[in-house]
């Protein structure tokens, strides 16, 4: 394990900074290329996690972790995009600040030209309205009053990516297993690149799904509830893992969750109804990566198909109620995974709400989920070229055939005698 830390670790950290130095498009070759070398390390240090027992030394872990937050210092450096989500982040936080209810607002409209500056301008989603649930706005809103730039944001962003490292750490040790499993997160190529490099929400909201999860597990059941509520009010995948929560919590716990949904939302009542951001404009017209979705939805109706995704979801959350603890990692990250998997749109940062429960076996076809989640980055270099915006076939061959194979291998031998 030394070895692998210190060879291994070293490794990742000079792809990373070879990252940021050349500047390489997402999805390039070059970017690709790059990114290859802390997959591999990941790949021997996930076997090695998994497999083997691990009683390495404390100095090592910390090595270890060490490594981690280096891993994502030289991506701090590299410039924003005005493609970029944060753009979008950074506008919804500036509205709120400017007294604007970012529901009702059509960021295009003439009349609000003074609320935008030149990034925020040329932002992809300048003609339709936020996609974002209440408690990423109030985060939004939190960074942009401690200071309004791009950096800060990402900043803002990997501080909860560093949060769920250390959720981790206190979760793995109070249930009584090792604190190494944590680098089943902290290492993970994905969880770098589309927090320290990207930038992406689905931080915050693994953060808070991690602390439901820790929560939970220890007995803190109206802790659990309301982290549980900021998670699915960050972004919705985690109402799936409702039925997990009954008869694991009181009504008083339950409550306390709905004062704090509640809350949320009650500076945003102007819009009249619950808002749900982009979800049914989603559910309608827009399709990337879910060839699930895409199939129920001609089958069926786009409603319909997203009701299939819903279900499922909630029908693995239940069976796991019934046969799995409130500690085991499969219990939360296989309901999301298969909702999310008959989902309209696959996004490789959507996976993020699962990469905190990756530190079981029986949660390793969800590990090599976000290494075939990899190779979607090409349709951005892609698109660059000129080619329409979809993932192609092989791509998506690759992406879930090879999870699916892993799936039905592992359900296969855990039933064997």
């Amino acid at each position: 394990m030394r070895i692998l830390v210190l060879a291994g670790g070293s490794a990742a950290l000079a792809a990373f900074i070879a990252l940021a130095a050349t500047q390489a498009p997402l999805g390039s070759p070059l970017f690709l290329a790059i990114v290859a070398v802390p997959a591999v390390v990941y790949a021997l240090l996930a076997r090695r996690l998994l497999t083997l027992n691990t009683s390495e030394s404390r100095g090592l872990l910390i090595v270890a972790l060490a490594f981690a937050a280096a891993f994502r210092v030289p991506l701090q450096i590299r410039a924003v995009d005005t493609k970029s989500d944060m753009v979008r982040y950074i506008y919804d936080g500036r509205l709120q600040r400017l007294g604007y209810n970012p529901y009702l607002v059509d960021p295009a409209d003439p009349a609000l030209a003074g609320t935008h500056t030149d990034e925020t301008r040329q932002m992809p989603s300048i003609r339709a309205r936020t996609p974002y649930p209440a408690a990423a706005q109030w985060f939004f809103r939190l960074v942009v009053t401690i200071h309004e730039s791009p950096r800060t944001m990402k900043l803002a962003l990997v501080a909860c990516d560093m949060l769920t490292i250390a959720v981790l750490v206190a979760w793995l040790r109070s249930t009584s297993r090792s604190p190494w499993l944590a680098l089943m997160y902290a290492w993970n190529p994905l969880v770098i690149l589309e927090i320290a490099h990207s930038g992406h929400i689905d931080a915050l909201g693994a953060l808070w799904i991690a602390v439901s999860a820790w929560m939970l597990s220890t007995g803190r059941r109206m802790r659990a509830a309301m982290a549980f509520v900021l998670a699915v009010a960050t972004k919705l995948l985690p109402i799936v893992l409702l039925p997990l929560f009954w008869r694991r919590i009181r009504v008083r716990d339950a409550m306390a969750g709905i004062v704090v949904l509640a809350l949320l939302y009650l500076p945003f009542a102007s819009a009249g109804t619950l808002p749900l951001g982009a979800v049914p404009n989603v559910v309608d017209y827009i399709r990337f990566n879910g060839p699930l979705f895409k199939f129920f939805a001609w089958l069926l109706a786009p409603r319909a198909a997203a009701a299939i995704a819903v279900f499922a979801g909630l029908g693995i959350a239940a069976r796991m109620r019934s046969t799995a603890s409130a500690d085991d990692p499969a219990a939360w990250g296989w309901p999301m995974a298969v909702s999310l998997a008959c989902a309209p749109v696959v996004y490789p940062w959507y996976l993020l709400y699962l990469t905190p429960f990756l530190f079981a076996r029986s949660c390793g076809a969800l590990v090599v989920w976000t290494f075939t989640a990899l190779p979607i980055y090409a349709v951005w270099d892609l698109a660059r070229h000129g080619h329409r915006w979809f993932v192609p076939a092989p791509l998506v061959a690759i992406e879930y055939g090879i999870v699916a194979v892993v799936a039905v291998t592992s359900s296969v031998r855990s039933r064997r005698p």
